[in-house]
């Protein structure tokens, strides 16, 4: 009910009460009920008024079939009467292809039985031409027909016939369908025809089909069994084919000679009921169109003369419905109060004095449910203060929140830790303490830490009040109430020096302490990262070593902190020699490395020469005794053969050594990179 009553009417137009919904539902129902009844009566009859109308429409048509019928054979009749006496009454003694025209024209007019059936009549001689034409018409007289279908079938024939509907071949052109009878002489020889013309547009022969209306819009047409229309209440249709839009498999199986009652469309595609008859002597077929609204429309009347009868019942329902609903429902109002009051506490359960067992039960229920939320209430307080102590007493960071993230609870710890009270973190403030690069990468892992079902362990970065970034290591972990997830508890612990530590001690296990360059481990992993990009991008890399020439004396005469001190001012020179992306490695004792990712060999070369320039500039002094090095280097690149990275670190060690052989102070370049 309440889904028809949102179906029926916008919720904000429902009424607010119980009592009112039964009122409108019982209404609406009644309404339905009698729209049922009124709709079924008007599909019951519907259906019987289609068949009335059948039985009608073919008794209409068969009607007119059979009146169009005696029509034509009363004219043929009367044509073959006159033709029979036309030796006395239109030819008189003289054969008629000796009579003038003049003559003849007088003898037909005689014959006024003839205009009282035809629109004009005519005699054609046994060439063909017009001997006489009634009521005379300027150049009817004189005119050959002999190519005119009638003509040929009357001459070959001699027997009557009714032509199909042509166009005069006088000047007005008018549509027509000929009659005609042979006239034969005293031997029984062909001498001419007598014919009547009846006028498709103006004649009197279809004026009464025309005319003829069935209901208020139903009407008939006449039309040839080739489609071609003889009568229509549309003067404008008149020997045109039949409309395209009126075409149907009922207009088909009639023009093939089927008699009978259907469906179909009208020229403007109304649905309507279709009844033919065949008229079989001139070929021609009777059509009766009724329009299928017109068929309805007396039950229609009907039905809508009904409707008020029904609102009227309706209307006078509603009282009483109103009356009964109210009577009934007075329990119902009482229990609702009493509910009230308990809710606000003045009554401690409900004592409701009526007769109807489902409401006893309804209040027998709700004192249970009441007794028990009470108990739970209290156990519930309970608990929660012993949460709230516990959790507040934790000197670990801890938040209680929802599966969706909202955070519910934190404790005094976290609180000190961010420097965020609980408020702010409840309105998810804490969102934008966040490390913008830690933001995604945390909601990702909350996901899938949900629809996993298992904990979340992460480090990130949080803003912390005055104590700027730090580092935080979340671990939460879901709330279960039996199989369902009911939230998550997290716990946070500072790890920001932890992670400075890390830092550090990663930095001094790749990194030399006395050149602050890179150490020989910190260089092996660079040359991987490299070699990998050179084999799955292309990208070129080159490599420069080389060791000093001439520091041996510099430890030996000026000591080790002479020899410490000149590898420094290497390393700073170094640094002004190469780009940033470049790597500077000490290897050990005076032997240096240069490793340049997506560096050509032009460009190593050019880096390698400043480098020897920059590094024999150098110059430590020591007891008024100044103190110079070279540098031998060796220049290699990554080649297509290499299967790994120390191929290039051979290639330009050995490169460095041909440069210390051939005199020291120089660079050699591996023959692989020319």
């Amino acid at each position: 009910m309440r889904r028809c009553f949102k179906t029926l009417l916008p919720k904000t137009l429902l009424p607010k009460t119980l009592f009112g919904r039964l009122v409108l539902g019982t209404g609406v129902g009644w309404s339905v009920l009698v729209i049922a009844i009124l709709w079924v009566s008007l599909r019951g009859s519907s259906g019987l008024a289609e068949e009335i109308n059948r039985a009608h429409l073919n008794y209409e048509a068969s009607l007119i079939a059979r009146d169009i019928q005696q029509s034509i054979s009363l004219r043929l009749d009367t044509l073959k009467t006159i033709a029979s006496s036309q030796a006395g009454a239109l030819q008189g003694d003289v054969p008629l292809t000796e009579d003038s025209d003049d003559d003849v024209q007088a003898r037909l007019s005689d014959h006024t039985a003839l205009l009282e059936l035809f629109d004009s009549a005519f005699v054609v001689d046994a060439e063909g031409d017009v001997m006489g034409f009634t009521p005379s018409l300027p150049g009817a007289v004189g005119l050959n027909v002999a190519d005119r279908e009638y003509f040929r079938f009357v001459r070959e024939v001699g027997r009557p016939f009714v032509g199909r509907p042509i166009n005069s071949k006088l000047h007005d052109s008018r549509p027509l369908v000929v009659m005609g009878v042979p006239l034969t002489d005293a031997q029984g020889h062909f001498t001419g025809m007598l014919g009547g013309v009846v006028n498709l547009r103006d004649g009197r022969f279809f004026l009464d089909l025309r005319s003829l209306r069935i209901g208020e819009e139903g009407y008939a047409v006449l039309m040839t069994s080739d489609g071609t229309v003889l009568s229509h209440p549309d003067s404008s249709l008149i020997m045109q084919h039949v409309p395209s839009t009126l075409e149907s498999p009922v207009l088909e199986q009639a023009l093939d000679g089927w008699q009978g009652t259907g469906t179909g469309r009208l020229i403007d595609g109304e649905p309507a009921l279709m009844s033919y008859h065949q008229v079989w002597e001139p070929a021609w077929i009777v059509g009766i169109f009724l329009p299928q609204s017109q068929t309805r429309q007396p039950i229609i009347d009907y039905v809508r003369r009904q409707w008020w009868v029904a609102v009227i019942v309706v209307l006078s329902m509603l009282p009483m419905l109103w009356w009964l609903l109210r009577l009934g429902l007075s329990p119902l109002r009482r229990l609702a109060r009493q509910i009230a009051q308990v809710g606000q506490g003045d009554i401690p359960r409900i004592s409701l004095d009526t007769s109807l067992e489902e409401l006893q039960r309804i209040a027998q229920t709700f004192n249970s449910v009441e007794y028990e939320r009470n108990r739970e209430r209290a156990e519930r307080r309970s608990r929660q203060a012993y949460l709230d102590a516990v959790l507040s007493s934790s000197p670990l960071p801890m938040f209680l929140a929802d599966l969706e993230g909202r955070i519910s609870y934190v404790n005094p710890a976290l609180e000190t830790l961010t420097g965020l009270s609980a408020a702010s973190f409840k309105h998810r403030a804490w969102l934008r303490r966040l490390h913008p690069e830690d933001r995604p990468v945390l909601f990702a892992l909350w996901r899938d830490a949900i629809n996993g079902g298992h904990g979340l362990y992460h480090q990130l970065r949080f803003e912390c009040g005055d104590a700027g970034m730090m580092w935080l290591e979340l671990y939460t972990s879901q709330v279960m109430n039996g199989e369902q997830p009911q939230g998550v508890v997290g716990f946070v612990k500072d790890i920001t020096h932890l992670r400075a530590q890390q830092k550090r001690q990663l930095w001094e296990a790749e990194h030399d302490p006395l050149t602050r360059l890179l150490n020989r481990r910190g260089f092996e992993r660079r040359l991987e990262k490299t070699f990998q990009r050179f084999r799955e991008h292309g990208e070129t890399a080159s490599l420069i070593l080389f060791d000093l020439d001439s520091f041996k004396p510099i430890n030996d005469e000026g000591g080790h902190a002479l020899g410490d001190e000149m590898l420094r001012a290497i390393a700073r020179c170094l640094e002004g020699c190469v780009r940033r992306d470049d790597h500077l490695a000490r290897l050990g004792g005076d032997e240096f490395a240069i490793l340049l990712p997506g560096c050509g060999n032009p460009q190593a070369v050019r880096i390698a020469e400043e480098v020897r320039h920059a590094v024999s500039e150098l110059s430590v002094l020591r007891k008024d005794k100044r103190y110079r090095v070279t540098a031998s280097l060796g220049i290699s690149c990554l080649g297509v053969a290499d299967v790994d990275a120390q191929a290039m670190v051979k290639r330009a060690d050995a490169a460095s050594y041909d440069a210390k052989a051939q005199g020291k102070n120089r660079m050699m370049n591996d023959a692989r990179c020319l």
